[in-house]
């Protein structure tokens, strides 16, 4: 592992340990792990731009549609 992606893993560890020993709810830290992950592609895009890059800018999209279509995906029982 490189230490570019060596410190993206502690970056995450570090604010999900923080979120949760902040006493946040679950959803926050849930939001705040797909945040930091959006942003982490977003940084590794302007490291290294690809086609991929582009069609994920455009539609990038928020934590609530991304809950919404999650919701939307799950089996009704």
């Amino acid at each position: 592992m490189d230490n570019f992606a060596r410190t993206l893993c502690l970056v995450i560890f570090a604010l999900t340990s923080g979120a949760l020993t902040a006493g946040c709810s679950a959803d926050t830290a849930k939001r705040t792990a797909y945040e930091t992950l959006q942003n982490i592609h977003e940084q590794d895009c302007l490291k290294n731009p690809q086609t991929e890059c582009e069609k994920r800018e455009e539609k990038r999209e928020s934590y609530e549609d991304y809950q919404r279509k999650r919701k939307e995906l799950e089996p009704v029982n």
